[in-house]
């Protein structure tokens, strides 16, 4: 198998880890066709559907991921005493020489602002030689509700929303015994107990 169709296999096996993830919160998948920065070309890595930063050097990928308007993501969140929103990452950080951060951006099309409007640091989290799962359960989150820009138009006046928003995923090794690596993103509405 060719580079490139090897790349694709294993792209595409990342994108079904990212759909396939599920959670005992009310769940809304956000899995879409990704995008390797350019400046990550030489320096990601796939394998069985996880993304990793290539060889033993310090290194950085970067990886983006559109967000589209489905499920959960289209309900309003209301009620602060009781649900918000958070990120559900599966995610290998083995201790200082790692670090893997998520971000959910959100691009206003009218102003052309961006802002971030969920986060995620793997130095959260007590580091491990495995794969581990950051289950929301540290509050509730914030009150985070999408406006995606959609329409209905109305002549040339959007009457929808004013966003598009997409995840952006970075791996930083930072010392060669450093291993960052990602499986899964997914942006979850966390209930109180």
């Amino acid at each position: 198998m060719n580079r490139s169709a090897n790349w694709v296999r294993h792209w595409l096996s990342f994108c079904m880890a990212l759909t396939m993830a599920c959670s005992a919160h009310a769940q809304t998948w956000v899995a879409s066709t990704g995008t390797v920065d350019e400046s990550s070309l030489l320096t990601y890595h796939f394998s069985d559907s996880a993304a990793f930063v290539r060889g033993n050097m310090p290194g950085k990928v970067v990886l983006r991921f559109n967000i589209l308007p489905v499920d959960e993501l289209l309900v309003s969140v209301t009620q602060a005493c009781c649900e918000g929103r958070a990120l559900w990452v599966r995610f290998l950080d083995n201790g200082d020489g790692a670090q893997v951060l998520v971000n959910v951006k959100r691009y206003n099309v009218i102003t052309g602002k961006t802002t971030t409007i969920l986060s995620f640091d793997s130095n959260d989290y007590p580091p491990q030689p495995a794969f581990q799962d950051a289950t929301p359960n540290k509050g509730l989150g914030p009150l985070v509700n999408f406006s995606f820009a959609q329409g209905p138009f109305n002549g040339s006046t959007n009457e929808g929303g004013d966003s598009v928003y997409y995840i952006e995923a970075t791996l930083l090794r930072s010392s060669v015994n450093g291993t960052p690596g990602l499986a899964s993103v997914s942006i979850v509405r966390t209930l109180a107990p």
